[in-house]
């Protein structure tokens, strides 16, 4: 017998992975400006979106990214 292949929309949707405390999606940064997906990468790919490697996973530094945007950066820390 074959196995049935599930289609795309029937796949379950991966969680998204978790950047630690100190970490952003590049996609979570960008929301915060009111961009989209599409946007913030293009933002990450220019330099406007700071952006460390870890072994092909892109982090965008919690504060650094709060800092630029002017964002209060206490107030994150708090939690």
């Amino acid at each position: 017998m074959s196995k049935a292949r599930k289609s795309k929309s029937q796949k379950a949707k991966s969680k998204p992975r978790d950047r630690g405390p100190h970490g952003l999606s590049i996609v979570e940064a960008g929301k915060m400006i009111g961009l989209g997906k599409n946007a913030s990468y293009d933002a990450a790919k220019a330099g406007e979106i700071p952006v460390l490697i870890f072994g092909g996973q892109k982090i965008v530094p919690r504060g650094t990214w709060l800092k630029k945007i002017g964002a209060d950066v206490g107030a994150d820390n708090a939690a």
